[in-house]
């Protein structure tokens, strides 16, 4: 990928949404998703088939580019046409480009 985007390409609004990770009574993790904003994206969508336990699934795997947001972690979440995806990978274009590219897996 190259160094510029066309500001044209982020046609898409999502929801970024940032994860708090507290302890619940037993001691286990809790995680919740507050949103943090909303930004503009370039949404690539891959659709896959996979075997799993002897049944053909369908895997969707979103690509996004958007600009970079300093706080963003793969714990957070991204919502994409009402769809809650997770964050796989974080990839940035270069390091004096000011986008990232987005790996999103969607949440079963």
């Amino acid at each position: 990928m190259e160094n510029r985007v066309n500001i044209g390409e982020l046609d898409t609004l999502v929801t970024l949404k940032q994860v708090a990770i507290s302890s619940g009574t037993q001691g286990e993790k809790k995680f919740t998703f507050t949103d943090y904003g909303e930004v503009f994206a370039k949404v690539e969508r891959n659709v896959s088939e996979l075997v799993s336990d002897t049944n053909l699934e369908e895997g969707q795997y979103i690509r996004l580019t958007i600009y970079k947001v300093p706080a963003l972690t793969t714990r957070w979440q991204v919502v994409v046409s009402g769809r809650s995806y997770e964050i796989t990978a974080i990839d940035p274009v270069s390091r004096f480009s000011p986008v990232c590219v987005l790996n999103l897996h969607a949440v079963s």
